[in-house]
């Protein structure tokens, strides 16, 4: 059987050029790094205004409804701002030109922030401006200019969306991030890993050897993803490095192994492996060298998942008689279990965010389905936040600590959903086929220009 790992060139190529310091819209004493502090009245959510992107001549009009509908989607689904409707938009008259914004009138419809963006062609690129203004200091304060193809209309979307949410509010968006999961959407005998983008579009496959391909795990540059794959009969942790020109990569081939997880900094692979008789885990380094069990015990130990700071890892282990959570530091030691509601807990993830120190897990509660739930180590207190529809598996947490993606049951088959950290905003990615294990990837850098 000839493997065949598919290139993902396209999705990964989009240029932007950002405007120089003296093509830049903003005086460069005015580019403001704290601004955001003061854009809102306190004691109520922050507003922010998206007019449709502004048409500069006939041919970029395609374009510009997708960057005005991708934006918008973007940023509503952040649900870090409150978008204002845009029937509203009228009140504060249509002219969005620099000069002549009417800030008392866009401040009475409850603005906050107004981003106000551009489409035009020129030879052939699609140039967009995008603009952001503190309606109450009435001053602009942040300005870029980008360029691209106009087929990478979405991609550029998407920049503009992240840039707009790290400029009104020093938020890291996720617009540009990538979502591996498994399916057999090409046949039920097989299951490939596919990636898709964060919104559930432009679902592509990443590998085609008709076996059976599970669990992906990013690399944390987004270069390469581990999964586990059966294509020699035995499941075996491979590594495909995206839009390179290198080959895949077999690591662990001795004995079984599963549910591979990437350190933070990149260093090591943590996995379950079967190579001395029984369920443990182990730590690799991506090369495959420098092999390390962590633990022994006769229990089954599973799913590992790395702590933010790679300094502990949490695991699933029936020790104790069902599966539970487990969290031990690196070397194996300190070991201790923090699941203690629900009969049966497995797929533990490790929420990156800064702000709150958060597992994320699938639990079976009172006999009944998987729901996804989260433990906050301060509080030492557990949340749900599916229930009652369908099984609820395998989350995995977006980059920015903000969203988790999951595996439900909900529609009738397995289907990969995302919902906002508290639960609220569940919709689905995936519709064709089983898919199942999805796993965020991480932001990506500063594209080139």
């Amino acid at each position: 059987m000839r493997a065949v790992l598919l290139s993902l060139t396209a999705w990964a190529s989009f240029a932007v050029v950002a405007a120089s310091a003296q093509d830049s819209p903003i005086p460069p004493g005015q580019q403001s790094t704290d601004w955001w502090v003061d854009v809102a009245r306190p004691g109520r959510p922050v507003y922010m205004a998206l007019p449709t992107f502004e048409l500069r001549g006939s041919t970029a009009a395609e374009a510009a409804e997708v960057l005005s509908n991708v934006v918008w989607a973007d940023l509503e689904y952040a649900s870090i701002y409150r978008l204002v409707p845009k029937n509203l938009y009228k009140i504060a008259g249509g002219d969005v030109s620099p000069s002549s914004i009417d800030y008392y009138q866009w401040e009475s419809i409850g603005t906050d922030i107004l981003v106000v963006g551009t489409a035009e062609i020129q030879q052939n690129r699609l140039v967009s401006e995008v603009r952001l203004y503190a309606v109450q200091a009435q001053q602009m304060v942040f300005g870029k200019r980008y360029e691209g193809s106009a087929s990478q209309a979405r991609a550029m979307a998407h920049q503009i969306s992240d840039d707009i949410l790290l400029q009104a509010g020093n938020y890291q968006g996720v617009a540009r991030t990538q979502i591996a999961f498994s399916t057999d959407r090409r046949g039920e005998q097989s299951k490939e890993i596919y990636v898709m983008d964060y919104d559930g579009e432009n679902q592509r496959p990443l590998t085609a050897n008709a076996s059976l391909n599970l669990t992906p795990t990013w690399s944390p540059d987004g270069r390469a993803i581990g999964y586990i794959s059966y294509r020699k009969n035995s499941p075996d942790l491979y590594l495909a490095f995206i839009n390179e020109a290198r080959s895949e990569t077999l690591v662990a081939g001795q004995g079984m192994t599963f549910t591979p997880s990437w350190s933070p900094d990149g260093s090591r692979i943590a996995l379950t492996s079967t190579r001395d008789g029984n369920s443990e885990i182990y730590v690799i380094s991506p090369d495959g060298s420098g092999l390390r069990r962590l633990t022994n015990h006769p229990a089954i130990d599973t799913s590992p998942c790395w702590s933010p700071n790679g300094r502990e890892i949490a695991f699933t282990s029936d020790r104790a008689g069902a599966p539970q959570i487990y969290v031990m530091d690196i070397d194996g030691l300190n070991l201790r279990r923090i699941s203690y509601h629900g009969s049966y807990n497995d797929s533990a993830s490790w929420s990156p965010s800064r702000s709150y120190s958060e597992i994320a897990f699938a639990s079976r509660i009172e006999r009944g389905p998987f729901d996804i739930v989260v433990y906050n180590f301060e509080t030492q207190q557990v949340r749900q936040l599916t229930t009652g529809r369908g099984s609820n598996e395998s989350p995995t947490w977006s980059p920015n600590g903000l969203h988790l993606v999951f595996t439900s049951t909900r529609t009738g088959s397995s289907q990969a959903f995302v919902m906002n950290r508290d639960g609220s905003n569940q919709r689905p990615l995936t519709s064709v086929g089983n898919n199942t294990t999805p796993k965020w990837g991480p932001i990506p850098g500063a594209l080139e220009p």
